[in-house]
């Protein structure tokens, strides 16, 4: 399974989004030439994570993109699911309407699946991937 796109460039967009979290709203443009997402293509996305709930937007020339939460309270699971949909692998776990549903030999594997990646994915907050991106960046020590 390969998460789209929008997906990827949704998550960027809303790290930086909650890296700014303290600070005034983020406009558009910023996110776009700071994770380098085209444009067009982001204002896709941001209507989508406003949809979801997640951000909120800000109108005028102090305006931009807030979260409506705190980092600590998004988990990567909840963008994911906003940015693809869902995240079930195969439609029969999503319904029981397959008619092999006691017969088939992978749907437990499918089922496997997708619980190994919910909770990986609710194991992460915005939060968390700010602090891990933080200890990875060396400090500069030169005047």
């Amino acid at each position: 399974m390969q998460l789209s796109t929008r997906t990827r460039y949704g998550a960027r967009a809303i790290i930086e989004i909650a890296r700014n979290y303290e600070g005034p709203p983020i406009k558009r443009k910023e996110i776009a030439g700071s994770q380098r997402i085209p444009d067009s293509y982001l204002e896709n996305i941001l209507v989508t994570l406003k949809a979801g709930g997640l951000i909120q937007t800000t109108r005028g020339a102090n305006g931009g993109y807030r979260l409506t939460r705190k980092p600590s309270a998004v988990s990567m699971l909840e963008i994911v699911v906003i940015l693809e949909g869902h995240l079930t692998p195969v439609p029969c776990l999503e319904t029981e309407k397959c008619e092999l549903i006691n017969d088939c030999t992978t749907r437990s594997i499918w089922d496997e699946m997708y619980h190994a990646m919910e909770k990986v994915l609710s194991s992460y907050t915005l939060e968390d991937i700010i602090a891990k991106e933080k200890e990875r960046i060396p400090f500069s020590y030169t005047i």
